[in-house]
């Protein structure tokens, strides 16, 4: 497994990260927050994200360089 911190300032933020993630259908990606975990491709999974708490992106193995530039704006300057 293989995580990285990610942010949502609001809902609409989250849209952004869905559509993002959705240039990689192949990956196998997940959303967590608090206890409840995602599969990052749905939308109505990622919508129901809470932003007020820690957004973690988990895969199933390191992401291609690719990945990790498209969701390079969503990691927080202090992670």
């Amino acid at each position: 497994m293989y995580s990285l911190e990610i942010v949502a300032k609001n809902k609409s933020g989250l849209i952004e990260i869905f559509e993002a993630l959705s240039h990689f259908p192949d990956t196998m990606m997940m959303l967590k927050s608090g206890e409840y975990t995602v599969d990052a491709h749905s939308i109505i999974g990622v919508y129901s994200i809470d932003v007020t708490r820690p957004i973690e992106l988990i895969f199933e193995t390191e992401p291609t360089d690719e990945i990790k530039q498209t969701v390079e704006k969503f990691i927080p300057v202090n992670a």
